[in-house]
């Protein structure tokens, strides 16, 4: 048997080294069936947002120079090897802002329509072009100062009528506004140089931007510097890493306290114990090898698999180490006693860890990857405990093993039984009466159980990347109606512009309807691939290199300097190039240099992958309802495009009522199963019925907890209800297969109770360790879930067993 675990355990520990992989992304807990939530995943994964570091500059109280600082600040971070750009002012007041867009607009250029884009060619005629520089010469000498801005902003004419379509769709200071109108707040945004989301990398990059801010604030020199926030998915994916560290460690360990203090208060015993966290961590190891095998990643909730296990599976030892100390005190030896505890009780466990197992797997059914996970891993280490504690418990606690005699806690339940034997009804009448005062309180209009749909409840509390997200919101997008993205994904090229053609066209309808605010799409650069063909066909017949001796000419006539206006030649080269079929100059993301401010502004719209965009749609009132939903989806439906709409708002809306459907499903899928499973081993109606009450009134008892201590119900914790049906069934059967025991009924509740009793503290400890964790849907999950137990736990003592006992059920 040794040999056999020593085996076990190094393969476990093989399997996790090699395959375990911990999945931090939070958009994974959320079922994946909803549009809302795939589209969110699409923008998390296919745009380059995922690798921008928000940086918000906060000053609230005007004690430094805010823009000098950011200013300081933004050329700082520019010489950082990690950053690949920054953008910290409007790309048109970044040094090579202007000409940048100059090279943005040739792509641009060649999607005009046919009569825009011949007029494009005229204008890049040799006569034309002579004539627009000595007409502005004119005007300059006139004393006209708007001359020399268009000289200098689109030397040829051409560049600002190919930048309308652009304009119209792309606004960066409606969709990234970069300083707040109090002049409290400046937002730098920068990407890195990371290549993967993985919590390493983002902890490294973290660690990176610590160092650049303490560095940063150290060299400001012209006063007291401002407090520098950091938010983005890298902040989150960085806290949320540490915090699983935390979690795994704060909740095994105070698991494991709580559950040996209530051990060795029961039992007095550290052999026993020692056995059973032995037991415990082979179940660990093997849940956790089973998730590594059976799932590419772990999800941050799975993390709280262990202390779970911790508290549900040292329910077998306890009730097996009960019944052993019984029997070896009634004068059995250790072969004896372990034959008699595991024949008194196997059924039971196995019947126990059945309905346990079946409450967790029943979370697949929850659509949420990362608990249908948790469900199943824990539904394998609970088997796995059940086997365990009833073969190698034993052998762990060795045949010279001495258990304890009589304890106060003993003496206590004895005299409650021997109380039960006498007079049980008294008891049945008062726990029965409290539990309908708390099951109506439940009912009643008085309180509430709070339901927190805010997304701030799926971060941890106390996240430095929350409160910066939220205070940028604050200061920049005070008042304003959170904005829902529109993604559309294309066929290819033609079916993309094809799509967005119509949906803009739709959405400057409605806007004009007033039935959203304002609309930003990427229109202009979902480019027509007819187009562009038509218009390089037409380019071939173009004489560029006539057109540049023009413009040399223009300029030396007029007496300009060159250099100011290579972006003019830069523009006829590429004409030159696309005419003799090379391509590049259309293709902006070769073209535009990766440092440049632009690309900021066109990441946000435009996907890594090709023919992915997405819009910003800001409508009249933050969407919160289904109902809200499907009036935005109504006023923006357009035929021949299908964009999925979604946003953090816009999630909520969906995810509320499945969590609302889900709660209601699985635990009536659970009522089904528990009572299918009791009425294979009761065969008896009375005492199912006694049962099922039980867990009604029960989950009544826990909804006025929820109540009387202000514990929030969220999208996740409701799937708490379905888990304690599933838990606190077992002390029940327990019970009745103790009282079944007939001649030596009094005996077997003796050895029963104390093991019971003690099963159900150590379950409440487990799951309320889980408080400790820093996840709010584990933390959450863990404290509803030690509430429901706790009253599963007093139903079963002073209803169930008093009642079983006063109607003599068999």
């Amino acid at each position: 048997m040794l040999a056999a675990m020593a085996l076990f355990v190094a393969v476990c520990v093989a399997i996790i080294v090699t395959r375990g992989r911990v999945d931090s992304d939070v958009l994974n807990l959320l079922p994946q069936r909803f549009d809302s939530v795939r589209a969110l995943k699409v923008y998390d994964r296919e745009f380059t947002q995922a690798r921008e570091i928000t940086f918000a500059l906060w000053d609230e109280a005007h004690a430094t120079d805010l823009d000098g600082f950011a200013e300081y600040f933004g050329d700082a971070l520019r010489k950082e090897p990690w950053v690949v750009r920054v953008m910290d002012r409007s790309p048109m007041d970044a040094p090579e802002g202007t000409r940048e867009l100059q090279t943005l607009a040739i792509p641009l250029l060649l999607d005009q329509s046919a009569p825009a884009f011949a007029q494009t060619l005229q204008k890049l005629a040799p006569e034309a072009i002579a004539k627009r520089f000595a007409m502005k010469r004119t005007e300059m000498e006139a004393g006209s100062p708007k001359a020399e801005m268009e000289l200098n902003l689109d030397p040829l004419g051409i560049v600002a009528p190919a930048l309308t379509p652009f304009s119209a769709s792309f606004s960066a200071e409606n969709t990234r506004p970069l300083a707040a109108a109090d002049g409290t707040l400046r937002v730098v945004i920068a990407v890195s140089t990371q290549t993967s989301l993985d919590a390493e990398t983002c902890r490294a990059t973290l660690a990176k931007v610590d160092d650049f801010k303490a560095r940063v604030r150290a060299g400001w020199k012209s006063g007291p510097a401002p407090e520098i926030l950091v938010t983005g998915r890298t902040a989150y994916v960085g806290e949320l890493s540490d915090g699983m560290k935390h979690d795994v460690l704060a909740t095994i360990l105070g698991s494991v306290l709580l559950v040996s203090g209530v051990f060795y208060v029961g039992f007095r015993r550290v052999r026993p114990l020692l056995a059973i966290l032995l037991v415990l961590l082979l179940c660990c190891l093997g849940a956790v090898a089973a998730g590594a095998l059976l799932f590419s990643k772990l999800n941050v909730v799975t993390m709280g698999l262990c202390s779970i296990l911790v508290g549900l599976g040292v329910d077998f030892g306890m009730l097996l180490y009960g019944t052993y100390q019984t029997q070896r005190n009634c004068g059995l030896d250790h072969p004896a006693a372990t034959t008699a505890s595991v024949g008194q009780l196997g059924r039971g466990i196995l019947f126990g860890a059945s309905t346990t197992a079946a409450a967790f797997v029943s979370l697949l059914l929850s659509e949420s990857p990362g608990f249908a996970q948790l469900g199943v891993l824990i539904g394998i280490g609970i088997l796995i405990a059940a086997a365990l504690m009833m073969t190698l418990f034993f052998v762990f606690t060795g045949s010279t093993h001495k258990p304890g005699g009589q304890d106060l806690i003993f003496t206590a339940t004895q005299s409650y039984l021997d109380r039960l034997f006498r007079a049980p009804k008294p008891i049945v009448y008062g726990a029965l009466g409290l539990l309908v005062l708390l099951t109506a309180f439940a009912a009643a209009p008085v309180g509430n159980v709070r339901f927190d749909v805010n997304p701030q409840s799926l971060e941890p509390p106390n996240s430095h990347a929350g409160f910066a997200l939220r205070k940028i919101k604050e200061k920049l997008a005070k008042g304003k109606a959170e904005p829902v993205l529109a993604i559309i994904q294309g066929r290819d090229a033609a079916d993309f512009h094809a799509q967005w053609s119509a949906f803009q066209t739709q959405c400057l309808a409605a806007k004009e309807r007033g039935e959203i605010a304002n609309i930003s799409t990427p229109a202009a650069f979902a480019f027509s691939p007819q187009r562009l063909e038509e218009n390089l066909a037409r380019l071939h017949a173009f004489d560029a290199a006539a057109s540049r001796t023009a413009l040399k000419e223009a300029l030396d006539a007029n007496g300009f300097d060159a250099a100011p206006f290579q972006s003019a030649f830069d523009l006829l080269d590429a004409f030159a190039n696309l005419g003799r079929g090379d391509r590049a100059a259309l293709d902006w993301r070769r073209t535009l240099p990766e440092n440049s401010s632009w690309r900021f502004v066109i990441d946000r719209f435009l996907s890594n992958a090709p023919n992915i965009g997405a819009a910003y749609i800001t409508p009249n009132q933050t969407i919160g309802a289904p109902a809200e939903q499907k009036a935005l989806r109504r006023a923006l439906d357009t035929p021949g495009a299908a964009p999925l709409f979604t946003g953090w708002s816009y999630v909520m809306a969906d995810l509320v009522p499945w969590s609302q459907t889900k709660l209601v499903e699985l635990s009536i899928a659970m009522v089904l199963f528990n009572i299918a499973l009791l009425v294979f081993m009761y065969r008896a109606v009375a005492p199912l019925a006694v049962l099922m009450l039980s867990l009604g009134l029960s989950i009544g008892a826990m909804i006025a907890g929820l109540k009387i201590t202000g514990l929030p119900l969220n999208l996740f914790n409701v799937l708490s209800f379905p888990l304690v049906l599933g838990v606190g069934v077992d002390y029940g059967i327990y019970v009745i297969l103790a009282v079944r025991q007939r001649d030596r009924a009094r005996h077997a509740m003796a050895s029963i109770v104390k093991p019971v009793m003690l099963s159900g503290l150590t379950t409440i400890a487990g799951f309320g360790s889980l408080g400790w964790a820093n996840h709010p849907a584990l933390s959450s999950l863990g404290l509803v879930c030690a509430l429901g137990v706790a009253c599963c736990l007093f139903s079963t003592l002073f209803f169930i067993l008093p009642a079983y006992l006063w109607k003599g059920y068999r």
